[in-house]
């Protein structure tokens, strides 16, 4: 047991150190052996994007190492999707739409959201950054996502979570039905998910898939 925990923190270690080429040797050997699951390597992962996070923001890594760490991280996705059971790639279980709220620029957190949920098989409609509830709703009307996920990391993008709630809720006869809001953010807790009406909120990629999963699962559950 002691090895292979060795082995996920020695993956983590690598990212967190930017190591690209020894990050992904490392978790190739892991999968080739067998004795970890593609999950546990992620959360060793999502552990290891925490750091770099916390070093980005006590300056000791510039945004260029941030954005470094998520291009690693998306390549253990590639490297992992492969061993997950997913779904055909032409045939998304789900569509959901997902963007940084109106006044907010940062996407690290959001992009490694994104990817981690195309590699479970669900279709993103990534709008990018600083995007406006009107811009939200529209994409709604035309998409009709499954789920809407709104990204936000400085406090001032709570407003915008919370307007961009009330919108897609003030239009729900127009477009017949309201989908569920998920908040994401390295600033979010649960205070912040009811000040903006929404239905869930998590600031770690991982389960933030877990909450898709679980309200796409009770969305179907009735029709079963």
């Amino acid at each position: 047991m002691a090895e292979t925990v060795d082995e996920l923190q020695a993956i983590a270690q690598a990212l967190v150190e930017l190591e690209e080429e020894e990050t992904l040797r490392l978790v190739r050997e892991t999968l080739t052996r067998g004795e970890r699951t593609p999950l546990a390597i992620l959360q060793a992962c999502q552990q290891a994007m925490r750091v770099v996070g916390e070093r980005y923001e006590r300056h000791e890594y510039y945004l260029s190492g941030l954005i470094l760490a998520g291009e690693i991280f998306k390549e253990v996705l590639d490297l992992v999707q492969p061993e997950r059971e997913s779904p055909a790639l032409q045939q998304p279980v789900a569509t959901v739409v997902l963007g940084t709220v109106a006044g907010d620029i940062h996407d690290i957190g959001k992009n490694m959201f994104g990817s981690t949920l195309r590699g479970y098989g669900i279709a993103v409609i990534d709008l990018g950054v600083d995007v406006s509830p009107e811009r939200f709703l529209a994409e709604v009307r035309q998409s009709r996502p499954d789920i809407v996920c709104l990204s936000g990391l400085i406090t001032t993008a709570f407003h915008s979570m919370k307007k961009t709630v009330e919108s897609l809720q003030a239009h729900e006869s127009e477009l017949g039905y309201l989908p569920p809001v998920v908040l994401g953010g390295g600033t979010v807790d649960e205070s912040v998910c009811r000040y903006a009406g929404a239905d869930s909120w998590s600031n770690d990629a991982l389960e933030g898939l877990r909450i898709c999963l679980r309200l796409l699962a009770g969305k179907r559950s009735p029709a079963s």
